[in-house]
């Protein structure tokens, strides 16, 4: 008699154990449901925001008549006048962002292919192959700061070659000559300094 009571509870407790592990299944497929549900709604809403925000930068000018971002990059030029204005500068990155909105505005590009999201964390849109897209920091880093470094080192070189007599005799061009080359060594460092700076630069043109 005491076995067979003993029996049924252990089927009693078998049936619980497994309605509980049913339930666990169904909990386990109702949660992993939602979290797809909201990952779509956290895509959509980032999509409409992006969207949103590229319509609002792009007043005073058609999508159609947007210039291509990588065609700007690939255009930007560098004259030694710019080099001068480098070497009076207190601040690279604030010669440089001076120096990207004026290689814009010379060009009479408007709207511009490149534009700060508002209300971001910091985040660039760029116009390119015929639409708005965000850009990552590696992409930006590439296309622009290392591109504009290159540019730089380039005049910069130039110059050295054009003056080496004057650095080799002359302790101003000498101190001219290794001050500004450390500063321009330094440059790709300071990509995120350039990027908060470029993007604030961009919020206020808007």
């Amino acid at each position: 008699m005491i076995k067979s009571v003993e029996r049924e509870r252990q089927e009693d407790c078998c049936d619980e154990i497994g309605k509980l592990r049913c339930e666990m299944e169904m909990m386990k497929s109702e949660i992993a449901e939602m979290k797809q549900y909201l990952r779509e709604i956290h895509k959509k809403e980032e999509i409409r925001r992006i969207t949103d925000d590229s319509q609002v930068v792009m007043i005073g000018g058609k999508q159609g008549d947007v210039s291509d971002f990588s065609e700007w990059i690939n255009g930007m030029e560098m004259v030694p006048e710019d080099l001068e204005t480098l070497f009076q500068s207190k601040d690279i990155i604030e010669w440089a962002c001076h120096f990207i909105m004026g290689d814009l505005n010379k060009k009479k590009i408007h709207p511009y292919p490149i534009c700060s999201i508002k209300g971001s964390k910091n985040e660039i849109l760029v116009y390119d192959s015929k639409r708005w897209r965000k850009i990552s920091d590696n992409e930006l880093f590439t296309k622009l700061t290392d591109k504009l470094f290159k540019k730089i080192l380039k005049i910069f070189t130039q110059w050295k070659n054009d003056n080496y007599s004057k650095i080799l005799t002359s302790e101003h061009f000498a101190t001219m000559y290794h001050s500004n080359y450390a500063r321009i060594l330094s440059f790709n460092e300071n990509f995120s300094k350039l990027k908060l700076k470029l993007f604030h630069v961009l919020e206020n043109q808007i």
